[in-house]
C-alpha cells in the first residue's frame, strides 16, 4: 500500500489487539507513517525507536520475549498513539495449503465440533484468519485478515455462522489446540489457505530464484498494474474497516474483496503470504497437493516453497510439516487416470522432501476416510491436526512423543518370500482390522505388479506372490484409494512404499 494512504502511524492487520507474539525470537513490529516521522514502540518493558523512511515505512525489532499468559498492552507512538490490547507471548505457526487446509470447523464431523465447543473460554489459543481470496500481481504490504479468539469464533461456530470454507481451518485449529494444551503456553495459528490452488501459486519470488525456476516478470511501471495494485490496496483497507465493524457486532466478516485475476504465477503468495512477512513465526503446516496430481517437479517446488518462506520470514530451515494426501478416487470421473497417479507424483515428492529438506517432515492420514474414497474432503480433521502437532512437539519442543508410523527400511528375498523391514516401529506391527496386511503388490523385471499376500512376523512383513517367480519390486498402498490396514500398535498407520527387492 502506498505511503500516501497513511496520514497517521498505522499498522498491518497482522499486528493488532488480540495477537500472540512468538517467544524467544527477535520480533518485528512495522507499519507506515509520514516520511521521516519518529515512531516509538513499547511492550513488555522494552522501548524501541525508529524513523520512517522517505517512503513512509518503518520497522523495529523487539528483543526476544519470554512466554507470557498475561494480557498486556503494546503502544505505538508517532504523531498519533495506537494502543494494542490483550497481547500474549507464546508460539506462532502458519497453516496453509488448499481446500483440506481451508476446510473449516463449520464442516467437520459433529463429534469434532463438540470438542471445539468446549474451548469457548480458552483465551490462550487464537487464530489470525484471512477469509477473502486475494491475488495480486505485486507483493501487497497488507492483507484482508483479522485476529479471532475462541470466545468469538466458537460462539459463531455454535450459531452455525461459520460455513465450510469461512476460514478458521479445522486442521489449523486442532493442530494449534494440541500444542497449546501440551505445552501450556499461548498458541496462535495464522490461517492462510485457498481451495483448488497449485503449489506454484504460493511460492515466494525468493523460492523461485533459489531453485532456478523461471518466474514471469511484471512490468512494475505499467500504469494498469499500478492502478490495479492501488485499487486492491484500497479495497483491503475498506474490507478491514468493514471486518472490524462486523466483529464488534458479533458477526463473521465477509470473505469477499474486489480483486482482478493476475497473470503472475505466484499471485496468491503476493496477496496472502507476503503481507504477513516478516511476522515472527515458529514454522508452517502445509496440506496441499491434490491440484498438483501428476506433477513431475513437485519435490523441486516444495524446495522452492520451503526455502522461500524460510527466507522471507527469517526462520532458518523453517519447520515445515506436510500431510500425505488422504485416499481418494481421482479416476472416478476420468477412467484414464493412473491408479498410482498421486503417489507417483505428490506422495513420492513429499517422502523425498521429508528426507532431503532440513526442517521438513510428513504425516500419513490414510486411516481418516473410513471407506469413503469418493470424498476429497474427509470430515475428520482432528487426527490430522494432532499428528502434525506430534511432529512439532517432537522436533521443535523436544517432547518424547510418537510422531510417525512405520516407515519402509528394506525388502530382501528369503527363498521365494520377501521380508520387509521397517524403521520407526514403536510398539510393534499389527493391522487395524485383525486381518492380514493388505495392498501389497509384487513385480518381476517386467514391472507388471500382481497382488501379494502377507503376514506379520515380529516387526517384519513376510510377503508371498506365486505369480512372480523372481521378485524384483514390491509396493504397499501405492494406490490413489489405498486404505492400508498395517499400522503400529500405537495407532499410527504405516507409510506407503514402492521399492526394489534386494537379493
Amino acid at each position: 500500500m502506498t505511503s500516501s494512504v497513511f496520514a497517521e502511524v498505522s499498522l498491518p492487520a497482522i499486528i493488532d489487539s488480540g495477537m500472540i507474539l512468538q517467544s524467544g525470537a527477535s520480533v518485528p513490529v512495522w507499519g507506515w507513517a509520514e516520511p521521516h516521522e519518529r515512531v516509538t514502540v513499547t511492550f513488555a518493558g522494552q522501548t524501541e525507536k525508529t524513523e520512517a523512511s522517505s517512503q513512509g515505512k518503518w520497522m523495529v525489532r523487539l528483543k526476544p520475549l519470554k512466554v507470557s499468559n498475561a494480557a498486556r498492552e503494546m503502544t505505538i507512538q508517532g504523531k498519533n498513539l495506537i494502543t494494542l490490547k490483550n497481547v500474549l507471548v507464546g508460539e506462532v505457526w502458519l497453516a496453509s495449503g488448499q481446500s483440506n487446509m481451508e476446510y473449516s470447523l463449520g464442516a467437520v464431523a459433529k463429534e469434532e465440533q463438540d470438542i471445539a465447543f468446549k474451548q469457548i473460554d480458552n483465551q490462550h489459543f487464537r487464530m489470525f484468519c484471512i477469509p477473502p481470496k486475494v491475488r495480486s500481481s505485486l507483493p501487497l504490504e497488507d492483507t484482508a485478515g483479522y485476529w479471532s479468539d475462541c470466545s468469538f469464533f466458537i460462539k459463531q461456530l455454535k450459531n452455525k455462522k461459520i460455513k465450510g470454507y469461512d476460514s478458521h481451518s479445522a486442521v489449523g485449529f486442532f493442530f494449534g489446540l494440541k500444542l497449546q494444551q501440551d505445552l501450556n503456553v499461548p498458541v496462535a495459528v495464522i490461517d492462510s489457505s485457498w481451495g483448488g490452488t497449485r503449489i506454484e501459486s504460493w511460492i515466494a519470488d525468493e523460492g523461485y530464484e533459489m531453485e532456478g525456476i523461471p518466474l514471469r516478470e511484471i512490468n512494475k511501471a505499467d500504469d494498469s498494474i499500478k492502478t490495479d495494485f492501488e485499487d486492491l490496496s484500497m479495497s483491503i483497507k475498506e474490507w478491514r474497516e468493514s471486518a472490524y465493524e462486523s466483529i464488534e457486532n458479533h458477526q463473521v466478516p465477509t470473505p469477499q474483496v474486489k480483486t482482478k485475476r493476475s497473470k503472475v504465477v505466484n499471485s496468491i503468495y503476493n496477496g496472502m503470504i507476503a503481507p504477513l512477512a516478516p511476522f515472527a513465526i515458529r514454522g508452517t503446516v502445509w496440506y496441499q497437493g491434490e491440484a498438483n496430481r501428476g506433477s513431475k517437479d513437485y519435490f523441486q517446488k516444495l524446495k522452492a516453497l520451503t526455502g522461500g518462506w524460510s527466507k522471507v520470514f527469517g526462520v532458518q530451515n523453517m519447520p515445515f510439516y506436510l500431510v500425505q494426501l488422504a485416499p481418494y478416487n481421482y479416476a472416478h470421473s476420468n477412467k484414464s487416470l493412473s491408479a498410482q497417479l498421486i503417489h507417483d507424483s505428490v506422495v513420492s515428492a513429499q517422502y523425498k522432501a521429508a528426507e532431503a529438506i532440513q526442517g521438513c517432515d510428513v504425516i500419513n492420514i490414510s486411516d481418516t476416510v473410513f471407506g469413503n474414497v469418493r470424498n476429497v474432503h474427509p470430515k475428520h480433521k482432528k487426527t490430522v491436526g494432532d499428528r502434525l502437532a506430534a511432529l512439532a512437539l517432537h522436533h521443535d519442543y523436544g517432547k518424547e512423543v510418537v510422531c510417525s508410523g512405520p516407515k519402509f527400511a528394506s525388502a530382501t528375498l528369503r527363498g521365494k518370500d520377501i521380508v520387509v523391514n521397517f524403521d520407526r516401529i514403536d510398539q510393534g506391527l499389527e493391522t487395524n482390522d485383525g486381518k492380514a496386511p493388505n495392498w501389497l503388490e509384487v513385480a518381476g523385471a517386467d514391472e507388471f505388479f500382481y497382488e501379494a499376500t502377507a503376514k506379520i512376523e515380529k516387526n517384519c512383513l513376510v510377503v508371498s506372490c506365486l505369480k512372480v517367480s523372481s521378485p524384483k519390486f514390491i509396493r504397499m498402498a501405492w494406490n490413489n484409494i489405498a486404505e492400508q490396514n498395517l499400522r503400529d500398535k500405537n495407532g499410527w498407520p504405516a507409510f506407503s512404499f514402492n521399492a526394489e527387492v534386494k537379493e
